[in-house]
Parts: structure tokens; C-alpha cells; sequence
């Protein structure tokens, strides 16, 4: 089975670097570093460029987007034309937590939305009970040409299909693997598997077995097998697919 981890923050670990050191033995392909600011958007580079198999976005996340400016946008854009740069996010809208108002969601989302459409890259997108505003505000402003991923995707089938029809993969993270997720295992059976993503979000939601533990880049196995279950696919071609859907959405080679 070769890996692969298209939504994780290795810039969050302490013990990163052992981490990644595990990589080729365990069969990781390579893994996305994901932007949360400004300052981990710097970090996220700096990581991808020290080693091969991490690749990176820059973005903000939509709980940072208070008192933005012009400056923090054309840092975003600045960063993004790293060759090792391969998305813009994770951006978007999050209505779980107040941290932010939503008039500084709104523009911190259409700003890089506009970032992606400028330079040509996909976009990832963190939404949380949020869809339907994510969702309008997309068809509004116009849909990137590389479209992206609906990272950690946690609302129910028909929900998903309203993204899925606009062009956008679905991102399965750890939460697949819980024990009476039901609306995510139906999403998962519908969801084309050519349109499915691997992700950990690590070092958070961490999959059953490890669950209650800090999650890394290599559990993405138990996210991979949970979806080979659910398709009745077998293991190893479950993660070719996975991988072959990860560097079509991000043009890696």
C-alpha cells in the first residue's frame, strides 16, 4: 500500500522530524503541509522546501481572518509562487467557533479564492457548518479553473453532491473511522472514489485505532483502508486510486 496525505500540519509536532524520517519506509508518496496564517504559511514553505516528499499551500484560515490586510494578501500570493507551492488554503468559512464575524470571513475567502484564480491553483477549503454560505458564495464569485478539495468534509450526502457537481473532491479524514458515523460512511459509498481524498488534518482527529492520541501523516493508512471497506475495493488498489486522485488534483508528477 503506498500513502499519501493530502491535508496535514507537521508544523504543529514536536517530533516532526522523526516523522518524517519514517516516510520511506512506510511507503508515504508524499504529503500536503496545509497554511493556516501567515506565519505557518512561511513555516509550511520552508518545510516543503527542506524535504522532497512534502509539498505545501499557503492560505488563512478562515478563524484567522480578523484584521487582515493588503499586505497579509500579497504575502499569500508572494508565497504561492514557491514550485513547491501546489494550492492556496486552507480557506474558507467557519461558523462553529465565533472567533471571527463573518463579514472578515467572507473577505478573507474571496480574496484568496481570487489569489487562486489569478495564479492558477486549487484551492483547499475548511468549511464547518458552513456549507450553504461556502457553497453560494463559490457559484458568486466565480470557482477557480483548478478547483480543489472540501477539506475534511462533515455534512451529508446531498451536500456533497452539490460540491461534487461543481468539480470539487471530498477530503476523508480520521473521523471515517468512527464507530456510528453513518452520514460519512454514506458519503464515502456515493462519492466516486476518483473524487475521494486521503487526509489526518494531523496532529488533529486522530482515526480509530489511535483515537484519543496525536495523529500524524502515517495513520492516513487507517483512513485508506476504512474507504477500501466501504467500496468493497481491495487495500492496495484503494491507495493507488487515492494517490493517483492526489497528484491529478494538485498536478504533481
Amino acid at each position: 500500500m503506498r500513502l499519501v496525505d493530502t491535508h496535514c500540519h507537521l508544523n504543529l509536532i514536536e517530533e516532526r522530524n522523526e516523522i518524517i524520517k519514517k516516510f520511506d519506509n512506510e511507503n508515504m508518496e508524499f504529503v500536503i503541509e496545509v497554511g493556516i496564517d501567515i506565519d505557518n504559511s512561511f513555516n509550511t514553505v520552508e518545510l516543503a522546501n527542506t524535504y522532497e516528499k512534502i509539498y505545501a499551500s499557503v492560505g488563512i484560515h478562515p478563524n484567522d481572518s480578523s484584521n487582515l490586510s493588503n499586505k497579509d494578501f500579497d504575502t499569500i500570493k508572494i508565497l504561492a509562487s514557491n514550485e513547491k507551492v501546489i494550492a492556496i488554503g486552507e480557506i474558507g468559512l467557519d461558523y462553529y467557533r465565533e472567533y471571527t464575524t463573518k463579514k472578515d470571513q467572507y473577505k478573507s475567502f474571496i480574496n484568496q479564492l481570487e489569489i487562486a484564480k489569478e495564479i492558477g491553483l486549487p484551492v483547499i477549503l475548511h468549511i464547518r457548518e458552513a456549507y450553504e454560505d461556502a457553497f453560494n458564495l463559490l457559484v458568486e464569485n466565480g470557482i477557480p479553473d483548478k478547483l480543489g478539495v472540501v477539506h475534511c468534509f462533515s455534512s451529508d450526502w446531498k451536500t456533497a453532491r452539490k460540491f461534487l457537481d461543481l468539480g470539487f473532491y471530498i477530503g476523508i479524514d480520521g473521523p471515517i473511522t468512527f464507530k456510528n458515523n453513518h452520514k460519512l460512511v454514506e458519503v464515502v459509498k456515493n462519492t466516486p472514489i476518483e473524487m475521494i481524498l486521503p487526509e489526518t488534518d494531523s496532529p488533529f482527529l486522530t482515526p480509530v485505532p489511535y483515537r484519543g492520541k496525536r495523529n500524524n501523516p502515517l495513520y492516513v493508512k487507517y483512513v485508506i483502508e476504512k474507504i477500501a471497506e466501504i467500496k468493497e475495493i481491495s487495500i492496495d488498489e484503494t491507495s493507488e486510486i487515492l494517490l493517483n486522485n492526489a497528484k491529478k488534483a494538485f498536478s504533481i508528477k
